[in-house]
């Protein structure tokens, strides 16, 4: 599948559309460091690094590597980012933030349920990873609940006095009945 700035995922409470300049706002008010606690993010509410993480997202969107995606409620009110990343036809990384009063809500696993979805309809790949920090466990819930397995757990710089454990999750799609299938 060719990626394109028009792509919208729909689930039952959110939009999911590729990230752009309108979004850069809502991105520097709530990419906090209490929302990145558990990401190797240090955030400095510097708009001109939030210019660049867009810029950045829409020429690996372009590049057909990356899709990074803001999701909406019904509202159209934006509730935090979500990722398509580094596509191959080894494997694709999830990744995903909401805004601290979005959270708690099963929000997560409604975007992640939704991007392997899109994932399992557009592309050929061997396994979908989904890491996270192993004390984040609201976010650890996720995966496993996905039918997602822990494979590894390594060492993730964060800053000099921070280091994240992150737990690897992946999903596997060996079987060829069972691989996902390219749509025309």
């Amino acid at each position: 599948m060719i990626l394109n700035p028009a792509i919208k995922i729909k689930t039952e409470r959110l939009t999911l559309q590729p990230v752009e300049d309108s979004y850069i706002d809502n991105i520097l008010e709530h990419f906090t460091n209490e929302v990145t606690r558990y990401m190797p993010f240090n955030p400095q509410g510097n708009r001109k690094d939030i210019i660049s993480f867009v810029n950045e997202s829409k020429r690996t969107l372009l590049q057909n590597t990356d899709l990074v995606m803001v999701a909406l409620d019904s509202n159209r009110d934006f509730i935090g980012c979500c990722g398509i990343h580094n596509i191959t036809e080894e494997s694709i990384e999830l990744g995903l933030w909401l805004k601290k009063n979005s959270q708690g809500k099963g929000l997560g696993t409604e975007i992640i349920a939704a991007l392997i979805e899109f994932l399992e309809n557009n592309f050929t790949f061997k396994y979908i990873l989904y890491p996270v920090d192993e004390e984040n466990i609201a976010s650890r819930k996720i995966p496993e609940k996905l039918g997602f397995i822990q494979v590894k757990k390594y060492t993730k710089y964060k800053s000099p006095s921070i280091n994240l454990t992150i737990l690897e999750y992946r999903k596997y799609y060996q079987n060829e009945e069972l691989a996902p299938n390219k749509k025309p």
